[in-house]
């Protein structure tokens, strides 16, 4: 449609919901306008006995589909362009589909309507630098490997190789308790003897044990700043969350060789059951997603560029069935997250 203007809106925030509603119109020449363009478009479809496809005149397409069908249309149309500048004028964060009232429609009047949307949440007062200092402060154990550590890792490698070695069908002497020898530890990979075998398995350890230490301040400090984060959620985005666990879920039985209903049966559970299950981690789910944005888009953090590219051309390499953009986009999210928790973590 080619008139665009700036359309008069009244937006109202409806409370608790994290919803608004805006009502707005558009002028009579503008809804003529699109009247007409959607006359013109339904004529080159409609097929009327006695004349061509798209040849028939527009008086007689027009008694065919009906006055109210045809403003019905034209205001679809009309509305849905004009709702697009409305949010940007009014710099409305618009999420899901909008519920459109018509409340006035007549040809050669304005039209006027009444939209309800939800919109992603605005976070006000939030001191996440003062919860991170919070969280940053508690004591934390150190990524100590003691020798008792690498002992019970190098046992647990001891009794794997033996499994191994019996599943290939060998004789008696296989039984005996495995000596770990220089040799042996050669044939495992790269190492010199035993003490270099020891030494890159505490190497290992510590750097896994780090890790995991890490991963364990994340979920406190998720938790810390998810309690604190008081603002309604949109049942939309929870919506969404909860299809896009449903999907993760899935994919993972699938893989197992599984249907998702013969799971669901083996559980006696219904899809409902479980994303009433979920629920709570979706909440948080969703929370954790508005806090990063929020944190990044006040703090002006982005991802790395250099980085994504190196990881998308990683993963094209060896999944070429990705979409480009894709990858592009999941790869910019989680290392701009990263990014954030790195900012956080540096809160002292």
């Amino acid at each position: 449609m080619a008139s665009h203007h700036s359309y008069k809106a009244t937006v109202k925030e409806l409370a608790d919901t994290c919803e608004v509603e805006i009502k707005s119109s558009i002028p009579a020449e503008e809804f003529e306008a699109a009247v007409k363009d959607t006359l013109s478009d339904l004529k080159k479809e409609v097929s009327l006995p006695g004349f061509r496809k798209g040849m028939a005149p527009e008086k007689v397409v027009r008694e065919k589909i009906g006055e109210a069908a045809l403003l019905a249309e034209a205001a679809e149309h009309a509305i849905s362009h004009a709702y697009g500048h409305i949010l940007e004028a009014e710099k409305i964060d618009a999420i899901g589909q909008p519920q459109v009232s018509i409340t006035k429609i007549a040809s050669g009047n304005p039209l006027e309507f009444t939209v309800r949307t939800a919109v992603v949440p605005k976070i006000a007062k939030f001191d996440y630098k003062a919860i991170a200092k919070r969280e940053n402060a508690k004591k934390t154990e150190p990524a100590e490997v003691t020798d008792a550590d690498v002992e019970k890792a190098v046992e647990d490698i001891k009794k794997n190789y033996a499994r191994i070695g019996k599943s290939k069908g060998t004789d008696e002497k296989e039984k005996a308790p495995i000596e770990l020898t220089d040799e042996l530890v050669k044939t495992w990979g790269e190492f010199k003897d035993v003490a270099d075998f020891k030494s890159q398995l505490r190497k290992n350890l510590e750097a896994e044990k780090k890790q995991r230490l890490v991963e364990k301040r994340r979920i406190e400090l998720v938790d810390a700043l998810s309690k604190e984060l008081e603002v309604a959620i949109p049942e939309v985005l929870v919506a969404s969350e909860l299809s896009r666990m449903k999907g993760q879920m899935s994919h993972d039985i699938e893989r197992m060789g599984m249907k998702f209903d013969d799971y669901l049966k083996a559980l006696k559970k219904t899809e409902d059951d479980l994303k009433k299950e979920w629920r709570p981690d979706a909440i948080k789910r969703v929370k954790l997603d508005l806090i990063l944005d929020h944190v990044a888009s006040v703090e002006k953090i982005t991802a790395d560029k250099a980085r994504v590219e190196t990881e998308v051309k990683h993963a094209l390499e060896h999944h070429k069935d990705i979409p480009e953009e894709n990858a592009r986009n999941y790869f910019s999210q989680i290392l701009l997250n990263q990014a954030v928790f790195e900012f956080l973590e540096k809160q002292k």
